[in-house]
């Protein structure tokens, strides 16, 4: 009787342990990928790998502009705008329109995308892809994405002082 509840206890740790492992896992994956064919083309016009991508953020309310300069020598800016909303904090700004043809709206180049999702979602695997991010890249992709391993690296360059002198983000 004994053997048969520790073996009981056992499976049922097993088990528990499986399922904080999925549960885990579920949390931390990445959101959907973008659908390919709704993407602008101007974004699926850039040749991969791309030489630069930057991002700027602007303290208009936390708006994002995104600069990719592709293998070509070819470029190519978006801007994402943060939802007009006094009463989101910085960190809870929503970007539900690109634009393309500028890094910030206030350019008169700047276009908005009709279905902006999908080139927003594959702005954002750009920016998680690239491999010379610099600390407000970082910053950026945390505003944009909204993954905790994003904000757990904006903790560690605020901890570290990536961001220069002053508040910081």
């Amino acid at each position: 009787m004994a053997a048969e509840l520790a073996m009981t206890r056992k499976k049922f740790a097993t088990i528990v342990l499986l399922l904080a492992l999925v549960a885990i896992v579920l949390f931390l994956r990445a959101r959907p990928e973008y659908d390919i064919d709704r993407v602008d083309e101007r974004l699926l016009a850039l040749r991969q790998p791309y030489r630069s991508v930057v991002t700027a953020y602007y303290l208009d309310g936390g708006s994002i502009g995104i600069g990719i300069v592709d293998r070509d020598g070819c470029s190519e800016a978006f801007a994402l705008p943060c939802d007009d909303d006094p009463r989101r904090s910085q960190f809870l700004q929503q970007y539900s329109k690109v634009f393309v043809g500028a890094a910030h709206t206030s350019h008169r180049e700047a276009r908005e995308i009709v279905d902006p999702e999908p080139t927003k979602r594959m702005l954002i695997c750009i920016l998680r892809d690239y491999p010379k991010r610099t600390p407000w890249d970082d910053y950026c992709l945390m505003q944009l994405r909204r993954h905790p391993v994003d904000f757990a690296r904006h903790l560690l360059h605020r901890w570290k002082g990536d961001y220069g002198p002053g508040p910081g983000p």
